[in-house]
């Protein structure tokens, strides 16, 4: 009779112990179901923008094209929310940007030298942080959104492009001579600024101001002191509900 009351003590320890693991695997699934989301706590989704450089200018010694000087960035971002109205986050993105110079005599950005067509290329590895502040009804959707922010950006590759049409015996009356120097030392490595996004949904408009100096302070003082434009406008997409 003992060695049965104990048979049985052991089978109905098992079978409380097995109901207990279903119930905690259910209560895991049903949490990751409530914390992961486009309007939950946590969200992770990717972007691509589309930017351009605009006015003022900062100095008379370089004039670049509007409409051409442009960057393009694709990345993605992580969004912890607080509370239904406001949430924090922090994005990686690569960025590359397009310098394009007029050529004039006044030119002495980047080099005091005439050609047909010239540019500088940066290629950069970025981050950003941000408050965001949303407004409007929303379901499991991003939603509509106002972000304030900064970014940084770190310059691994860098280089200036300069061709000139040289006149031969070419049917089409020319040729082109293009040369590229790279790995500029006379660009600062590390550039940061702020930056205002407004959401609707998956299209964002956003503002850029660079608040550090695309050239080095050597090169400025050498040089020249103008600086390239600071503020820039863009279009965003996300890749999210």
């Amino acid at each position: 009779m003992k060695s049965l009351k104990i048979i049985l003590l052991i089978l109905l320890t098992g079978n409380f112990a097995f109901g207990q693991t279903k119930d905690t695997t259910s209560i895991k699934k049903t949490h990751n179901k409530e914390v992961f989301g486009a309007n939950k706590a946590h969200y992770v989704y990717a972007y691509f923008n589309f930017m351009f450089a605009t006015p003022p200018d900062e100095g008379t010694d370089a004039d670049i094209f509007y409409g051409k000087s442009h960057s393009v960035s694709y990345g993605v971002r992580y969004r912890f929310k607080i509370a239904d109205f406001f949430a924090v986050g922090v994005g990686l993105n690569y960025t590359y940007y397009a310098w394009h110079f007029k050529q004039n005599d006044s030119k002495k950005i980047p080099t005091s030298n005439i050609y047909d067509k010239e540019k500088l290329k940066i290629n950069t590895l970025g981050t950003d942080v941000f408050l965001r502040f949303n407004f409007g009804k929303r379901s499991n959707t991003v939603g509509n959104y106002i972000d304030l922010g900064g970014y940084g950006d770190w310059d691994f590759y860098d280089s200036r492009v300069f061709t000139n049409f040289v006149n031969n015996t070419n049917p089409d009356g020319f040729s082109t001579s293009t040369g590229i120097n790279s790995n500029l030392n006379y660009l600062n490595k590390i550039n940061y600024g702020a930056e205002v996004r407004i959401g609707y949904g998956k299209i964002v408009l956003f503002t850029k101001y660079r608040l550090s100096d695309i050239f080095t302070k050597r090169y400025k003082e050498a040089i020249s002191s103008t600086e390239l434009p600071r503020l820039s406008v863009g279009i965003e997409i996300g890749f999210h509900k």
